[in-house]
């Protein structure tokens, strides 16, 4: 059976290859990364495949906002180690009940990211368009005759 480890990042350590980051603090706390930073921790699986499963899960959990009522803090909200992996680890168990089921929301879910990165590309594209024809508006309207 495979185990969850769950750590606070820290820059002096060193990590295995099948990894992950989740961000600890803010109102996107929960949120995988690949990359780490100041405020996150890491989640460390057994192997590639164990890795896929777990980021998968933390992202359903933190998209769909399960973190959000286990928010602690004021000013700067944070989320807390036990509650992010007693979450997690709940989720697992279900996942392994339905693995086929998982795999197959995932694949759909990987696409509807694909589509919003080209859609996002397409609207940054359509703003630098509109940018250019808005100097040549404003280059044909100052020009004196």
């Amino acid at each position: 059976m495979k185990t969850l480890k769950i750590k606070t990042f820290s820059l002096r350590s060193v990590y295995d290859a099948n990894h992950f980051f989740l961000l600890s603090k803010g109102y996107n706390a929960g949120k995988p990364m690949e990359k780490p930073c100041p405020n996150c921790f890491i989640v460390t699986a057994e192997n590639e495949e164990h890795k896929h499963q777990l980021f998968w899960i933390c992202y359903s959990l933190w998209k769909s906002g399960t973190y959000l009522p286990l928010l602690c803090g004021s000013v700067i909200p944070f989320l807390h180690i036990r509650d992010a992996s007693a979450e997690i680890e709940k989720a697992l168990q279900n996942v392994r009940r339905r693995q086929p089921e998982f795999e197959r929301e995932v694949n759909k879910l990987k696409r509807l990211i694909q589509t919003e990165k080209l859609l996002d590309t397409q609207l940054k594209l359509i703003n630098t368009a509109k940018a250019s024809l808005a100097k040549r508006l404003v280059s044909i309207s100052t020009q004196h005759c």
